[in-house]
């Protein structure tokens, strides 16, 4: 069985897959952050991949800042994620006929995490706590999913 396609791809503006827009200003470092960090996580996981593959079946992490404070040197972060099949589903059938719709993958209650941060990097360092503590709760969803399709 070939790797399971991770979709990182956050170039399109109009589906945007990472959504740091509550950041401020470093929405772009964040988002970016976000991306990363994802593509790190699955570097070390072997059952996936993060490379662009031929009819590539697979996954989008879609996270998005729900809500962000600074004060000062300090921030606090939530975010909210998803796991959506990849490639989206496109109807043939009369009325639907060539339109996409996005499968999210059932999680257990709702997928997110919190985290503070304190310093000169405060914003970067909240967003990548919460992150590494969210991507590898995906890997045994994923995975059961991908057993079932």
């Amino acid at each position: 069985m070939p790797p399971i396609y991770i979709n990182t791809d956050n170039s399109n503006k109009n589906s945007k897959i990472y959504v740091a827009d509550l950041v401020g200003p470093a929405v772009a470092e964040a988002e970016a952050k976000m991306q990363s960090i994802v593509v790190k996580a699955f570097e070390k996981e072997s059952d996936f991949t993060t490379n662009k593959i031929d009819n590539a079946k697979g996954y989008t992490l879609t996270f998005k800042v729900t809500k962000y404070a600074a004060s000062g040197r300090d921030a606090s972060c939530t975010i909210t994620g998803d796991i959506v099949r990849f490639p989206a589903v496109t109807y043939s059938k009369a009325k639907g006929a060539g339109a996409t719709q996005d499968e999210k993958v059932m999680f257990g209650g709702t997928w997110s995490a919190s985290a503070s941060a304190s310093g000169r990097t405060a914003a970067a360092d909240c967003i990548e706590a919460v992150m590494e503590a969210l991507v590898p709760k995906s890997f045994p969803v994923m995975k059961s999913d991908m057993a079932r399709r």
